[in-house]
């Protein structure tokens, strides 16, 4: 009987020791994913954008939108979210991109920065991933477009990282004036 304690206890200690280098990777893995954001990869026309996952509120599907009279082009209008009117954004037509046959995987991305909300109309979330700081560059330089205002950086594969102070921004200035 005391050898059958014996080797639970050998098999108690064990399992704790697993624990305890599983449990000891995890700060490494903690470590390095500080320099990482996660991101939720959109597709829009042909090109891919990227949302820091902290921005993102909820994904809604596409529901009517109700029109505002005199709004700017890229303003969609309005839609109840949860009993809340938030205002909606048509990310193509603010980013002046081709429209493409994505329509019916599109979808509202709500993003909530700072206690505001707005609604993005993209074509189609793809993923969500980690993105190391380290692969961003500028989105400024000689070939940045107009939409240049609206991403903060760019990767190596081409995916380009919306600045959602931006949009904000835009929308209330296009909304109050």
């Amino acid at each position: 009987m005391k050898a059958i304690l014996e080797s639970d206890q050998e098999r108690m200690e064990a399992v704790w020791r697993q624990r305890a280098v599983r449990l000891s990777r995890r700060a490494l893995a903690a470590r390095t994913a500080q320099n990482e954001f996660r991101v939720m990869v959109l597709e829009i026309g042909d090109e891919r954008y990227g949302i820091e996952l902290a921005d993102v509120a909820e994904v809604l599907p596409l529901t009517p939108v109700t029109p505002v009279p005199g709004a700017p082009a890229f303003f969609s209008g309005v839609v109840n979210v949860h009993g809340e009117i938030r205002p909606v954004a048509d990310l193509k037509r603010l980013l002046g991109i081709e429209a493409s046959g994505n329509g019916n995987l599109a979808c509202v991305i709500l993003l909530r920065k700072q206690s505001r909300e707005m609604g993005l109309i993209v074509d189609r979330v793809e993923q969500i991933r980690s993105v190391a700081s380290a692969e961003f560059q500028s989105a400024d330089g000689p070939n940045a477009g107009l939409s240049a205002r609206y991403l903060r950086a760019l990767t190596h594969d081409v995916l380009m990282l919306i600045n959602t102070e931006a949009l904000f921004a835009q929308l209330l200035k296009e909304t109050t004036s």
